[in-house]
């Protein structure tokens, strides 16, 4: 047995998690992620391996139409929203629906509730874009909650913990488990919204390969065939970061 596996060292690592999550908390919000992007700034220097695996992947996307400072200066910039990002979803507790309208400008919302009108539930396609965490948040908040497909953390206490800052506005979390197609027809047939990340790499055994930057890229093909096989409305929902603290959620038409 992994040693992660046993319940004592979760509970530690969910301690430790805490710890390090209070002064998020506490500080206010502005300052929460100033501290969050200095953070970020810290791990650009020293999580060398990261850096490389990004440098090469903007490497296989640009090739030689980005020169390596640019390519630099976009990952230094990567780390330093992802920073921010989790100082952010620490305070989400604390943000109200007027906040988050202020601070989060949907534009398209017009084409969500086009396809939610047509009563076959919606799949809401999204990436680890932005502050992704943000985007249903603030969805939410504005009177759209969804059901989101997440793989549960391994460590049952932490997955506690993050399941309650996503599900605080009354959107709802489907396992991505061998049962999970199951849930997602059951949500889409009660006329739900359903929320899919599909920017990550999958078994070849499970997975479509697609061209992506004019490379073979697996991914996964759940999304088309619920489309196909059940004429469900699939809008594209994007979120950006346009200020310190602001951001703007893109709803597409249906594709």
């Amino acid at each position: 047995m992994k040693l992660r596996k046993f319940r004592v060292i979760q509970w530690l690592q969910a301690a430790a998690a805490l710890l390090f999550a209070l002064p998020f908390y506490i500080l206010p919000h502005r300052a929460a992620l100033r501290v969050g992007e200095l953070i970020g700034a810290a791990m650009y220097r020293l999580l060398k391996r990261r850096r490389e695996i990004g440098f090469k992947n903007l490497t296989i996307a640009f090739g030689d139409a980005l020169s390596a400072q640019e390519k630099e200066r976009i990952l230094a910039a990567t780390f330093r929203n992802l920073g921010k990002s989790i100082a952010e979803t620490l305070h989400f507790p604390k943000m109200s629906a007027a906040y988050l309208a202020e601070h989060v400008n949907i534009i398209g919302q017009e084409n969500y509730l086009a396809a939610q009108r047509k009563g076959r539930g919606v799949i809401y396609l999204t990436a680890h874009i932005g502050n992704w965490e943000m985007a249903s948040h603030a969805q939410s908040a504005a009177g759209h909650p969804m059901s989101i497909v997440v793989r549960p953390l391994d460590n049952v206490y932490l997955n506690r913990l993050v399941t309650r800052l996503r599900t605080l506005r009354g959107n709802r979390l489907l396992a991505r488990s061998d049962q999970g197609l199951r849930q997602i027809l059951a949500a889409l047939k009660n006329q739900e919204t359903v929320g899919i990340l599909m920017d990550q790499n999958t078994l070849r055994s499970k997975g479509i390969f697609v061209n992506f930057f004019n490379k073979p890229a697996c991914t996964i093909p759940v999304i088309a065939l619920l489309a196909l096989r059940y004429d469900v409305p699939v809008v594209s929902a994007f979120i950006i970061r346009t200020g310190f603290d602001t951001h703007e959620l893109r709803l597409s038409p249906e594709i």
